[in-house]
Protein backbone atom coordinates (compact mmCIF):
# COMPACT_ATOMS: atom_id res chain seq x y z
CA UNK A 1 0.00 0.00 0.00
CA UNK A 2 1.46 3.58 -0.75
CA UNK A 3 0.51 6.03 2.13
CA UNK A 4 0.36 9.35 2.23
CA UNK A 5 1.22 10.70 5.17
CA UNK A 6 0.56 14.32 6.56
CA UNK A 7 2.26 15.68 9.43
CA UNK A 8 3.70 18.26 11.59
CA UNK A 9 7.44 17.85 9.94
CA UNK A 10 9.81 15.86 11.56
CA UNK A 11 12.37 15.69 14.31
CA UNK A 12 15.59 17.44 14.17
CA UNK A 13 18.82 18.49 15.67
CA UNK A 14 17.52 21.66 17.03
CA UNK A 15 13.69 19.83 18.02
CA UNK A 16 14.09 16.12 18.27
CA UNK A 17 10.94 15.53 19.59
CA UNK A 18 8.48 17.35 16.29
CA UNK A 19 6.95 15.31 14.38
CA UNK A 20 8.63 12.23 16.67
CA UNK A 21 5.38 10.37 16.79
CA UNK A 22 4.59 10.70 12.82
CA UNK A 23 8.30 9.31 11.74
CA UNK A 24 7.89 6.44 14.04
CA UNK A 25 4.94 5.46 12.32
CA UNK A 26 6.19 6.66 9.18
CA UNK A 27 8.86 4.03 9.48
CA UNK A 28 7.17 1.38 10.72
CA UNK A 29 4.87 1.12 8.22
CA UNK A 30 7.99 1.10 5.37
CA UNK A 31 9.71 -1.79 7.89
CA UNK A 32 6.23 -3.81 6.86
CA UNK A 33 6.66 -3.60 3.28
CA UNK A 34 4.24 -0.24 2.45
CA UNK A 35 5.54 2.71 0.04
CA UNK A 36 5.19 5.89 2.81
CA UNK A 37 5.87 9.97 1.71
CA UNK A 38 5.39 12.34 4.46
CA UNK A 39 4.18 15.71 3.69
CA UNK A 40 4.00 18.72 6.01
CA UNK A 41 2.98 22.11 6.08
CA UNK A 42 5.62 23.67 9.20
CA UNK A 43 4.80 27.51 9.91
CA UNK A 44 6.37 27.15 12.91
CA UNK A 45 8.23 30.70 13.71
CA UNK A 46 11.82 30.13 13.19
CA UNK A 47 13.30 32.04 10.14
CA UNK A 48 16.83 31.17 10.83
CA UNK A 49 15.87 27.80 10.80
CA UNK A 50 14.56 27.18 7.74
CA UNK A 51 14.59 27.95 3.61
CA UNK A 52 11.25 29.41 1.94
CA UNK A 53 10.15 26.36 -0.02
CA UNK A 54 9.66 23.14 -0.52
CA UNK A 55 12.65 20.73 1.28
CA UNK A 56 12.87 17.15 0.83
CA UNK A 57 14.45 14.88 3.61
CA UNK A 58 15.05 11.28 3.14
CA UNK A 59 15.47 8.96 6.11
CA UNK A 60 14.99 4.82 6.73
CA UNK A 61 13.29 4.53 3.62
CA UNK A 62 11.04 7.76 3.77
CA UNK A 63 10.89 10.33 1.94
CA UNK A 64 9.83 13.89 3.76
CA UNK A 65 8.37 17.34 1.94
CA UNK A 66 8.25 20.49 3.77
CA UNK A 67 6.72 23.22 2.65
CA UNK A 68 7.37 27.43 3.87
CA UNK A 69 6.04 30.39 2.95
CA UNK A 70 4.89 32.37 5.79
CA UNK A 71 4.87 31.94 9.45
CA UNK A 72 1.56 30.74 10.95
CA UNK A 73 1.61 34.16 13.13
CA UNK A 74 1.41 36.38 10.34
CA UNK A 75 -1.40 34.43 8.41
CA UNK A 76 -3.87 33.96 11.84
CA UNK A 77 -3.51 37.52 12.20
CA UNK A 78 -5.35 38.05 8.52
CA UNK A 79 -7.94 35.62 9.31
CA UNK A 80 -8.22 31.64 9.97
CA UNK A 81 -9.86 31.01 6.92
CA UNK A 82 -6.64 32.97 5.25
CA UNK A 83 -4.27 30.48 7.28
CA UNK A 84 -5.99 27.39 5.85
CA UNK A 85 -6.36 28.62 2.35
CA UNK A 86 -2.36 29.16 2.62
CA UNK A 87 -1.92 25.77 4.10
CA UNK A 88 -3.89 24.25 1.12
CA UNK A 89 -1.85 26.25 -1.47
CA UNK A 90 0.95 24.54 -0.04
CA UNK A 91 -0.24 20.52 0.05
CA UNK A 92 -1.75 20.88 -3.18
CA UNK A 93 1.89 22.19 -4.47
CA UNK A 94 3.72 19.79 -2.69
CA UNK A 95 0.81 17.24 -3.61
CA UNK A 96 1.30 17.10 -7.32
CA UNK A 97 5.35 16.76 -6.88
CA UNK A 98 5.09 13.70 -4.77
CA UNK A 99 2.44 12.32 -7.23
CA UNK A 100 4.55 13.15 -10.32
CA UNK A 101 7.56 11.69 -8.21
CA UNK A 102 5.84 8.40 -6.40
CA UNK A 103 2.05 8.26 -8.39
CA UNK A 104 -1.18 8.27 -6.96
CA UNK A 105 -1.27 7.22 -3.47
CA UNK A 106 -3.75 4.54 -1.99
CA UNK A 107 -4.50 6.90 1.13
CA UNK A 108 -4.17 10.09 2.62
CA UNK A 109 -3.25 10.04 6.51
CA UNK A 110 -3.30 12.96 9.19
CA UNK A 111 -1.57 13.40 11.75
CA UNK A 112 -4.08 15.20 14.32
CA UNK A 113 -7.65 17.25 13.36
CA UNK A 114 -5.47 20.54 11.71
CA UNK A 115 -4.18 17.84 9.24
CA UNK A 116 -7.22 15.71 9.04
CA UNK A 117 -8.40 19.35 8.09
CA UNK A 118 -5.73 19.77 5.03
CA UNK A 119 -6.15 15.97 3.99
CA UNK A 120 -9.93 16.89 3.06
CA UNK A 121 -8.78 19.38 0.58
CA UNK A 122 -6.88 16.40 -1.25
CA UNK A 123 -9.77 14.15 -1.06
CA UNK A 124 -12.18 16.03 -2.50
CA UNK A 125 -9.60 17.64 -5.27
CA UNK A 126 -8.52 14.08 -6.15
CA UNK A 127 -10.86 11.98 -4.81
CA UNK A 128 -8.59 9.89 -2.41
CA UNK A 129 -9.54 7.95 0.40
CA UNK A 130 -8.47 9.75 3.87
CA UNK A 131 -7.69 8.55 7.43
CA UNK A 132 -7.71 10.66 10.49
CA UNK A 133 -5.79 9.97 13.80
CA UNK A 134 -6.09 12.02 17.04
CA UNK A 135 -3.57 12.25 19.86
CA UNK A 136 -4.45 16.20 20.62
CA UNK A 137 -5.59 16.24 24.58
CA UNK A 138 -7.42 19.26 23.78
CA UNK A 139 -10.65 16.82 23.42
CA UNK A 140 -10.80 16.00 26.79
CA UNK A 141 -12.21 19.41 27.52
CA UNK A 142 -15.81 19.34 27.61
CA UNK A 143 -15.80 22.63 25.67
CA UNK A 144 -13.55 23.44 22.50
CA UNK A 145 -12.06 26.61 21.40
CA UNK A 146 -14.31 28.28 18.51
CA UNK A 147 -11.01 27.47 16.27
CA UNK A 148 -10.44 23.96 16.87
CA UNK A 149 -14.01 22.87 17.02
CA UNK A 150 -14.85 24.51 13.44
CA UNK A 151 -11.06 22.94 12.29
CA UNK A 152 -11.78 19.44 13.51
CA UNK A 153 -15.74 19.43 12.60
CA UNK A 154 -14.87 20.00 8.99
CA UNK A 155 -11.99 17.47 9.44
CA UNK A 156 -14.47 14.49 11.37
CA UNK A 157 -17.45 15.08 9.14
CA UNK A 158 -15.53 14.25 5.94
CA UNK A 159 -12.58 11.58 6.64
CA UNK A 160 -13.61 8.11 5.27
CA UNK A 161 -12.50 6.68 8.54
CA UNK A 162 -10.95 7.92 11.43
CA UNK A 163 -8.40 6.82 14.47
CA UNK A 164 -7.71 7.56 18.25
CA UNK A 165 -5.17 6.77 20.36
CA UNK A 166 -7.00 5.50 23.50
CA UNK A 167 -10.36 4.90 24.45
CA UNK A 168 -10.66 7.72 26.47
CA UNK A 169 -9.99 9.62 23.67
CA UNK A 170 -12.63 7.58 21.18
CA UNK A 171 -15.43 8.43 23.83
CA UNK A 172 -14.17 12.29 23.63
CA UNK A 173 -14.37 12.36 19.74
CA UNK A 174 -17.49 11.05 19.90
CA UNK A 175 -18.98 13.37 22.06
CA UNK A 176 -18.14 16.33 20.09
CA UNK A 177 -18.59 15.17 17.02
CA UNK A 178 -20.64 12.81 17.50
CA UNK A 179 -18.45 10.32 15.04
CA UNK A 180 -16.94 7.00 15.86
CA UNK A 181 -13.42 5.44 15.41
CA UNK A 182 -11.31 2.91 15.43
CA UNK A 183 -8.23 2.56 18.76
CA UNK A 184 -5.25 2.32 17.41
CA UNK A 185 -2.77 2.98 20.39
CA UNK A 186 0.82 4.22 20.14
CA UNK A 187 3.64 2.99 19.44
CA UNK A 188 7.27 2.45 20.84
CA UNK A 189 10.62 2.51 18.62
CA UNK A 190 12.03 -0.65 18.46
CA UNK A 191 15.40 1.62 19.96
CA UNK A 192 14.21 0.86 23.52
CA UNK A 193 13.36 -2.64 23.15
CA UNK A 194 17.04 -3.13 22.63
CA UNK A 195 18.25 -1.59 26.02
CA UNK A 196 16.08 -4.03 28.19
CA UNK A 197 17.66 -3.71 31.80
CA UNK A 198 17.38 -5.59 34.75
CA UNK A 199 15.72 -3.29 37.58
CA UNK A 200 16.97 -4.08 41.11
CA UNK A 201 17.33 -1.66 43.90
CA UNK A 202 20.57 -0.70 44.56
CA UNK A 203 22.19 2.23 46.56
CA UNK A 204 22.11 4.56 43.16
CA UNK A 205 17.94 4.19 42.98
CA UNK A 206 16.50 6.97 40.35
CA UNK A 207 13.28 7.37 39.04
CA UNK A 208 12.84 9.26 35.83
CA UNK A 209 9.97 10.78 33.78
CA UNK A 210 9.84 12.57 30.18
CA UNK A 211 7.85 14.97 28.61
CA UNK A 212 7.50 19.12 28.03
CA UNK A 213 8.08 20.89 31.16
CA UNK A 214 4.17 22.72 31.06
CA UNK A 215 1.69 22.55 33.62
CA UNK A 216 -0.58 19.75 31.81
CA UNK A 217 2.39 17.43 32.91
CA UNK A 218 2.59 18.24 36.36
CA UNK A 219 6.19 17.61 37.24
CA UNK A 220 5.62 20.20 39.82
CA UNK A 221 3.50 17.73 41.79
CA UNK A 222 5.97 14.85 40.90
CA UNK A 223 8.74 17.52 42.33
CA UNK A 224 6.53 18.18 45.48
CA UNK A 225 5.69 13.76 45.64
CA UNK A 226 9.65 13.73 45.70
CA UNK A 227 10.37 16.21 48.11
CA UNK A 228 8.53 13.90 50.63
CA UNK A 229 9.91 10.75 49.97
CA UNK A 230 13.34 12.42 50.06
CA UNK A 231 13.40 12.73 53.93
CA UNK A 232 13.20 9.24 53.90
CA UNK A 233 15.99 8.08 52.11
CA UNK A 234 18.49 11.13 50.93
CA UNK A 235 20.29 8.65 48.33
CA UNK A 236 17.11 8.65 46.05
CA UNK A 237 17.28 10.85 42.59
CA UNK A 238 14.75 12.41 40.20
CA UNK A 239 15.80 12.83 36.44
CA UNK A 240 13.49 14.99 34.30
CA UNK A 241 14.02 14.83 30.96
CA UNK A 242 12.37 17.44 28.55
CA UNK A 243 12.14 20.97 28.32
CA UNK A 244 9.18 23.80 27.95
CA UNK A 245 7.88 27.04 29.80
CA UNK A 246 7.78 25.92 32.97
CA UNK A 247 11.30 24.58 33.52
CA UNK A 248 12.51 27.91 35.28
CA UNK A 249 9.91 27.44 37.60
CA UNK A 250 10.14 24.16 38.17
CA UNK A 251 14.34 25.02 38.84
CA UNK A 252 13.08 27.66 41.04
CA UNK A 253 10.63 24.81 42.80
CA UNK A 254 13.63 22.66 43.40
CA UNK A 255 15.85 25.08 44.89
CA UNK A 256 13.93 26.29 47.58
CA UNK A 257 12.72 22.75 48.03
CA UNK A 258 17.20 22.30 48.20
CA UNK A 259 17.10 19.40 46.06
CA UNK A 260 18.92 20.57 43.70
CA UNK A 261 21.64 17.36 44.20
CA UNK A 262 18.74 15.18 43.87
CA UNK A 263 16.39 16.05 41.33
CA UNK A 264 18.50 17.04 37.72
CA UNK A 265 16.67 18.68 34.65
CA UNK A 266 18.51 17.84 31.80
CA UNK A 267 16.80 19.68 28.93
CA UNK A 268 15.74 17.53 25.64
CA UNK A 269 17.71 14.42 24.63
CA UNK A 270 17.46 12.57 21.33
CA UNK A 271 15.81 8.98 21.14
CA UNK A 272 19.39 7.24 21.84
CA UNK A 273 20.18 9.62 25.18
CA UNK A 274 16.55 8.85 26.29
CA UNK A 275 17.14 5.10 26.36
CA UNK A 276 20.58 5.26 27.54
CA UNK A 277 18.89 7.16 31.21
CA UNK A 278 15.96 5.49 31.52
CA UNK A 279 18.31 1.90 31.00
CA UNK A 280 20.37 3.98 34.15
CA UNK A 281 16.97 4.70 35.91
CA UNK A 282 14.90 2.05 37.95
CA UNK A 283 11.80 3.24 38.02
CA UNK A 284 9.26 5.67 35.65
CA UNK A 285 6.71 8.35 36.30
CA UNK A 286 3.91 10.24 34.42
CA UNK A 287 2.54 12.60 37.04
CA UNK A 288 0.24 14.14 34.06
CA UNK A 289 -2.33 15.82 35.05
CA UNK A 290 -4.37 15.30 31.46
CA UNK A 291 -2.81 12.39 28.97
CA UNK A 292 -4.51 10.66 25.81
CA UNK A 293 -2.07 7.53 25.46
CA UNK A 294 1.20 8.53 26.32
CA UNK A 295 4.46 7.14 24.00
CA UNK A 296 6.60 8.04 27.21
CA UNK A 297 5.05 5.25 29.42
CA UNK A 298 5.73 2.97 26.60
CA UNK A 299 9.31 3.65 26.44
CA UNK A 300 10.15 3.03 30.17
CA UNK A 301 8.26 -0.17 30.09
CA UNK A 302 10.16 -1.09 26.24
CA UNK A 303 13.34 -0.34 28.53
CA UNK A 304 11.65 -3.11 31.37
CA UNK A 305 10.46 -0.32 33.61
CA UNK A 306 7.95 -0.49 35.60
CA UNK A 307 5.75 2.86 35.74
CA UNK A 308 3.79 5.22 38.25
CA UNK A 309 1.43 7.50 36.63
CA UNK A 310 -1.69 9.29 37.52
CA UNK A 311 -5.01 8.01 36.39
CA UNK A 312 -5.70 10.05 33.47
CA UNK A 313 -6.66 9.12 29.64
CA UNK A 314 -5.92 5.88 28.25
CA UNK A 315 -2.90 5.58 30.88
CA UNK A 316 -4.87 2.29 32.55
CA UNK A 317 -5.22 0.88 28.62
CA UNK A 318 -1.26 -0.35 29.47
CA UNK A 319 -0.22 -0.20 32.97
CA UNK A 320 -1.67 -3.16 35.31
CA UNK A 321 -0.67 -4.93 38.78
CA UNK A 322 2.39 -6.48 36.73
CA UNK A 323 3.69 -3.35 35.50
CA UNK A 324 3.07 -0.65 37.83
CA UNK A 325 1.01 1.32 39.56
CA UNK A 326 -2.12 4.42 39.24
CA UNK A 327 -2.57 7.22 41.66
CA UNK A 328 -5.44 9.94 41.20
CA UNK A 329 -4.76 12.77 39.20
CA UNK A 330 -3.19 15.51 41.51
CA UNK A 331 -3.04 13.82 44.18
CA UNK A 332 0.62 14.01 46.07
CA UNK A 333 -0.01 12.06 48.87
CA UNK A 334 -0.92 9.29 46.83
CA UNK A 335 1.47 10.06 44.63
CA UNK A 336 4.36 9.91 47.04
CA UNK A 337 3.34 6.71 48.55
CA UNK A 338 3.19 4.98 44.95
CA UNK A 339 7.24 6.18 44.78
CA UNK A 340 7.73 4.44 48.54
CA UNK A 341 5.98 1.24 47.89
CA UNK A 342 8.02 0.96 44.32
CA UNK A 343 11.18 1.71 46.07
CA UNK A 344 10.33 -1.01 48.60
CA UNK A 345 8.94 -3.49 46.15
CA UNK A 346 10.97 -3.10 43.10
CA UNK A 347 12.47 -6.69 42.96
CA UNK A 348 9.04 -7.94 42.50
CA UNK A 349 8.75 -6.41 39.46
CA UNK A 350 10.18 -9.11 36.53
CA UNK A 351 11.56 -6.31 33.68
CA UNK A 352 11.95 -8.89 30.98
CA UNK A 353 8.27 -9.87 31.28
CA UNK A 354 7.65 -5.86 31.60
CA UNK A 355 9.29 -5.27 28.13
CA UNK A 356 7.80 -8.70 26.35
CA UNK A 357 4.42 -7.33 27.46
CA UNK A 358 5.33 -4.23 25.71
CA UNK A 359 6.59 -5.21 22.79
CA UNK A 360 3.84 -7.62 21.73
CA UNK A 361 1.28 -4.74 22.63
CA UNK A 362 3.25 -1.63 21.37
CA UNK A 363 6.09 -2.64 19.22
CA UNK A 364 6.03 -0.82 15.55
CA UNK A 365 5.17 -4.16 13.33
CA UNK A 366 2.00 -4.86 15.69
CA UNK A 367 0.65 -1.22 15.46
CA UNK A 368 1.65 -0.68 12.03
CA UNK A 369 -0.79 -3.50 11.22
CA UNK A 370 -3.53 -2.00 12.50
CA UNK A 371 -3.10 0.98 11.03
CA UNK A 372 -3.45 -1.02 7.40
CA UNK A 373 -6.03 -2.45 8.75
CA UNK A 374 -7.76 0.98 9.20
CA UNK A 375 -6.38 1.88 6.13
CA UNK A 376 -8.62 -0.80 3.59
CA UNK A 377 -11.28 -0.39 5.49
CA UNK A 378 -10.89 3.54 4.05
CA UNK A 379 -10.10 2.18 0.75
CA UNK A 380 -12.85 -0.05 0.10
CA UNK A 381 -15.53 2.55 1.68
CA UNK A 382 -14.46 4.66 -1.50
CA UNK A 383 -14.91 2.05 -3.92
CA UNK A 384 -18.46 1.59 -3.19
CA UNK A 385 -19.28 5.66 -3.06
CA UNK A 386 -17.59 6.15 -6.58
Amino acid sequence: MYILMIARGYPSKEFPQWGCFEQDQAEALCNNGHKVVVLSIDSRFLWKLRKVGITHYSKNGVNYYNSFWFPGVLTRTISRKFNFFIKKCQVDKLYKKVEFLYGRPDVVYGQFFFNTDIGVYLQKKYNLPLVGIEHAGRFNSDRLDSITKWVATNAYANADEIITVSQTLRKRILYHFKRDSYVVHNLVNNIFFDSVRKVKKTNSFSFVSTGSLVYGKGFDLLIEAFSLINRINKDIHLVIIGDGVERQNLQKQIDNLKLSHNIHLVGKKTKGEIVQILSDSSVFILPSRSENFSVSILEGLAVGLPVIATLCGGVKECINEKNGLLVPVENVPALADAMKKMYDTLGEYDSQKIAQDCYNRFSPSVIADKLVDVFQKAVEKKKKMS
